[in-house]
């Protein structure tokens, strides 16, 4: 029976990150980075006049800037989803009477905001990393104090 409830909490652990991450990808794809490539790029540029040659980076570069966007945008829009999502589900999963269940929230939770982090991590700002993290924290003590502190 343990070995039951141990597979739930670790399927609900590793199961609601990567949907979470998937639903935003539905919503908001990932670029690809072949989508953003100049086609035959290093035989055209070997072929290439000076004139042509100056067109083909700036071709290359405009694409590389659209794909810094794309990818940027994706990065908030998980972390902006992933966030509030992790915190919701460590807070439910704090509550819940079934041990099983509560602990793969709160894990998934856990695992769901790392995503976010990992994924935007490079565009926050200091005091964003550390007021977000500060209210992950004081959440999981608060959990913490109330559920074991008995």
């Amino acid at each position: 029976m343990i070995a039951k409830k141990i597979a739930l909490g670790f399927g609900i652990a590793v199961v609601l990150p990567m949907m979470v991450h998937y639903g935003v990808s539905t919503f908001s794809p990932r670029p690809k980075r072949l989508d953003y490539q100049v086609e035959n790029y290093y035989q055209r540029h070997q072929r290439a006049t000076t004139a042509e040659k100056v067109k083909l980076e700036k071709e290359k570069s405009q694409m590389n800037k659209e794909f810094r966007e794309h990818k940027k945008r994706f990065q908030t829009h998980l972390f902006l989803v992933s966030a509030p999502v992790g915190i919701a589900a460590i807070i439910v999963g704090s509550v819940i009477a079934v041990q099983s269940i509560g602990t793969g929230l709160i894990f998934g939770g856990i695992f769901a905001l790392l995503n976010g982090y990992c994924w935007y991590w490079s565009e926050l700002q200091d005091w964003m990393r550390f007021l977000s993290l500060l209210v992950a924290f004081v959440i999981l003590i608060f959990i913490g104090y109330r559920k074991f502190n008995k």
